[in-house]
């Protein structure tokens, strides 16, 4: 898996604008139900964070045989690029100073580091977000707070238009 991720391209936050990032448990649930994974290639800019990249690095061989083998070639065909961001799971004062560089008051909506990052990371490159924590991550408060950014959280493909 290493070998796969180190050879997708990877471009700076500075450099990354208006993409689709995608979360590590959405990226899993797109794996394990293959029929879907067509229409999210048909995206345009889909990515996904260095920091969701270590998570899924993480948590693949956890996963089931045909979801490791979609997973595998899905990484292989080159149509998701790789967000650098400096922060790693684990690390939760380095969690904590990329979202506060993003934006100081976004820990009082998101109290869990590790799950602001994906935002923080939307924030700074003006992307939207597709999880499958949606319930965990977006509460009303939150809809509120990220309106200033004019980001979106999608739980579904269907939702994008």
């Amino acid at each position: 898996m290493r070998e796969l991720i180190e050879n997708i391209l990877t471009i700076d936050l500075v450099h990354a604008r208006n993409l689709v990032l995608l979360d590590t448990s959405f990226l899993i649930a797109m794996m394990e139900h293959r029929d879907k994974v067509e229409r999210l290639l048909e995206l345009p800019n889909i990515a996904m964070t260095s920091f969701n990249m270590e998570e899924l690095m993480h948590v693949e061989k956890h996963l089931d045989p045909h979801t490791r083998k979609h997973l595998r070639e899905f990484l292989k065909n080159g149509k998701i690029v790789i967000v650098k961001v400096d922060a790693h799971p684990g690390n939760w004062e380095g969690e904590k100073e990329f979202v506060n560089a993003a934006d100081e008051n976004l820990l009082k909506h998101i109290h869990d580091p590790s799950d602001a990052v994906l935002l923080a990371a939307a924030i700074k490159t003006h992307s939207s977000v597709l999880t499958k924590d949606k319930h965990h991550l977006f509460t009303v408060d939150l809809a509120n707070f990220v309106q200033q950014y004019d980001i979106r959280v999608y739980k579904e493909l269907r939702d994008i238009r």
